[in-house]
């Protein structure tokens, strides 16, 4: 709260003397992004339906009660200290399911299990299962189809529209020129977006700075638009399409919320506006840990969620696929010093001999002192928040684990790493 009270008197003296745009006067009035976002925006509500929740079992005790990880920063601690220390500052929240039981789930502070939190970017990995859901059930042709195919009035802006396709949306390879920035500046990009009360009038605004399909950039823009995608080619709110095809389905314990533009729009921030809590997110990572099947039901297809967690995928991709991030794991201690293509290529087939890695999934990139580094995408995958939020799967022990919090903490990927050795 002290740190939104700064920026807004910051915020008051500078903005007011050079702008009267609406977007500053919102940035003002609501204070940076938080775990409360729902409070101060419009929203959607998520029904859950009538059925009974699906219910996880509860272990009497276990291992994580005691396990001291030397992860996060770098002093080993269990999870319940990881969550005290953090709730010192804020609210936090960790859950921990393997096998449909519960072994681990400690809170403090704002976050809980009958508490909605904004989770920000663990949005866009959900918005990606409804677009597979919505190709499955035919609203939409293939992940090749252009974007104006849904969205006919992109044609004639930037020729790119044409050639922006729902996979180049899906893998951050959207081109556009975006600016993903969460300082707190009212006029960047990802303020304009977060604030702005017209998404789809900043769609239509949208220019390009290279080629869809050319590189990985991580842009919260590109989610927006396959938002919109889905509302278009389903006819149907984002809202009412996470609950219909998630919620009621997967027997969710609560009902979450969307927030919107405004009023008037009501388009879904789906690129980071669902409000929900840890264990219906545990919930939702039991999905991809079923391979798309939901007590007998196939929700999904297998295809869809073997796509989003692929490893090789991921590695051609900046460790990121179907809005989906691979654990990166160093390959070797330190950095690799400048050296050729053929030495670079037979230290990664050492490490491939050496380690048993498929080479499809060893990669090499290049610092700005000219060294390398080499990095392995893991078969552990997670979905990440703005403030460290994390929906962890591994799927061959079988573990979802979340994290929800209120501080910028990227450790708990790591974390909950090293966390699935010992289970």
């Amino acid at each position: 709260m002290i740190r939104r009270l700064i920026h807004r008197l910051i915020l008051v003296v500078g903005v007011a003397a050079i702008s009267s745009s609406c977007i500053a006067w919102r940035f003002i009035g609501h204070g940076t992004e938080g775990i409360d976002d729902y409070k101060t925006f419009p929203t959607d509500t998520v029904s859950r339906g009538d059925q009974e929740p699906f219910r996880f079992a509860k272990a009497d005790g276990s291992v994580l009660d005691t396990l001291h990880l030397a992860v996060f920063n770098k002093t080993p601690m269990t999870l319940r200290q990881m969550i005290d220390t953090l709730g010192s500052k804020s609210s936090a929240g960790i859950i921990v399911v393997r096998r449909d039981t519960i072994l681990f789930e400690h809170y403090r502070g704002e976050v809980g299990p009958d508490r909605h939190s904004t989770i920000f970017s663990i949005s866009k990995s959900i918005t990606s299962l409804l677009v597979g859901m919505a190709i499955d059930k035919g609203y939409i042709a293939s992940v090749e189809d252009p974007v104006t195919n849904y969205l006919p009035e992109l044609q004639g802006r930037a020729p790119e529209f044409e050639r922006l396709t729902i996979e180049d949306l899906l893998d951050m390879r959207s081109g556009l020129s975006f600016q993903e920035n969460y300082s707190p500046n009212p006029f960047s990009g990802m303020a304009r977006l977060h604030y702005g009360r017209d998404i789809m009038g900043q769609i239509r605004r949208q220019t390009f700075k290279e080629e869809p399909g050319t590189r990985f950039e991580y842009s919260s823009m590109a989610t927006a638009i396959l938002g919109a995608v889905l509302e278009r080619a389903t006819e149907r709110r984002y809202a009412d399409l996470l609950s219909e095809w998630i919620w009621q389905p997967l027997g969710m314990e609560r009902y979450a919320l969307v927030n919107l533009d405004d009023k008037k729009h009501r388009m879904a921030k789906a690129y980071g506006g669902i409000s929900t809590n840890p264990r219906d997110l545990a919930r939702w990572g039991r999905l991809y840990l079923r391979n798309g099947d939901w007590e007998g039901q196939q929700l999904v297809s297998e295809e869809w969620i073997a796509r989003s967690l692929s490893s090789q995928r991921a590695a051609k991709n900046g460790f990121y696929t179907n809005s989906w991030r691979s654990v990166s794991n160093r390959a070797v201690d330190g950095e690799q010093k400048s050296c050729t293509t053929e030495e670079l290529s037979a230290k990664m087939l050492q490490i491939h001999q050496t380690l048993g890695v498929p080479i499809d999934r060893i990669v090499a990139t290049q610092n700005q002192d000219r060294t390398w580094t080499l990095r392995i995408a893991t078969e552990h995958f997670f979905a990440l928040g703005v403030f460290g939020q994390v929906v962890f799967v591994d799927p061959e022990k079988q573990i979802v684990a979340v994290y929800l919090g209120n501080d910028r903490v990227d450790n708990f990927p790591g974390v909950f790493q090293q966390m699935a050795r010992y289970l």
